[in-house]
C-alpha cells in the first residue's frame, strides 16, 4: 500500500474529487494547508541584491489518499493533469509507503481496511 500526499489549489478540489471517485479511489481526506515553495530559493537571490522581500505562505489543500500499489501510478498521473494550472503554487505530490492499515470499527487490516 502507498499513501499519496498531494497539495493543490482550492479551486482544483472539485475536479480532482470527481476524477478520484471515477477511478474508484476508496477515500480521501482533505485539510487546509499553507506553505512556501520555490520563493525560498528566490529569497537567497534577493538577499544578495539587498532586497528585503520575505515570501508569504500560500493557502492550499492537502489531500491524503491510501491505495493499493497497483492504483498509484494512475492516480498520480490524474492528479498531475487535473490539478495543473501552469502557475507557481500548483502544488506537489508525494508518494509514501504504508506498512499497515486498520479499520477501527471491524479490525480489518491491510487492503481490506481501505474499502
Amino acid at each position: 500500500m502507498k499513501m499519496i500526499k498531494c497539495y493543490i489549489k482550492h479551486q482544483k478540489l472539485e475536479p480532482v474529487r470527481e476524477k478520484l471517485f471515477e477511478l474508484g479511489v476508496p477515500g480521501v481526506s482533505v485539510s487546509d494547508a499553507r506553505g512556501i515553495g520555490k520563493p525560498l530559493s528566490q529569497l537567497r537571490n534577493s538577499s544578495e541584491t539587498g532586497s528585503a522581500h520575505v515570501p508569504q505562505f500560500l493557502p492550499s489543500l492537502e489531500l491524503t489518499i491510501v491505495l493499493e500499489n497497483e492504483a498509484v501510478e494512475e492516480v498520480v498521473q490524474m492528479l498531475q493533469v487535473t490539478a495543473k494550472t501552469g502557475n507557481l503554487g500548483d502544488g506537489k505530490i508525494f508518494v509514501l509507503p504504508v506498512e499497515e492499515a486498520v479499520r477501527i470499527r471491524t479490525g480489518e487490516t491491510g487492503p481490506q481496511a481501505l474499502y
